[in-house]
């Protein structure tokens, strides 16, 4: 059975890409546009790894991370950071002693080959 990754991205071209590569690198896929659909669609789809936008409408995916990290039934998902912002710790750093960081942060633009290098350490 295929590894399933939750893409929450507010970028449809994002989407797509990081679907499209997923895909043809063995995983199942789900996506979101913002934390609040992304956070019902993570409780349905149940994936074994999540990709993380940062700036997002409706809910960050500062708001998403915290909302996970603080569900029993979530907390463990692993959380890559995906996004355009360089300084994501200023965004961790409230709670930070007991919310964990994410798993790992790739900046955008990426090298697509690393992010499924990393993504294969992570879940295989």
């Amino acid at each position: 059975m295929a590894k399933k990754i939750m893409i929450v991205d507010d970028e449809q071209d994002v989407l797509t890409y990081l679907g499209t590569l997923f895909k043809d690198n063995g995983y199942e896929i789900a996506t979101a546009m913002d934390g609040k659909e992304g956070l019902e669609r993570i409780k349905q789809f149940r994936p074994d790894l999540i990709t993380l936008d940062i700036i997002m409408p409706n809910q960050s995916g500062v708001g998403l991370y915290r909302e996970l990290k603080k569900d029993e039934s979530l907390r463990n998902i692993p959380v890559i950071i995906l996004s355009g912002v360089t300084q994501y710790q200023k965004f961790f750093s409230r709670n930070h002693h007991t919310i964990p960081k994410p798993v790992a942060f790739v900046e955008k633009p990426f090298d697509p080959s690393n992010l499924i290098s990393l993504i294969k350490k992570i879940i295989g």
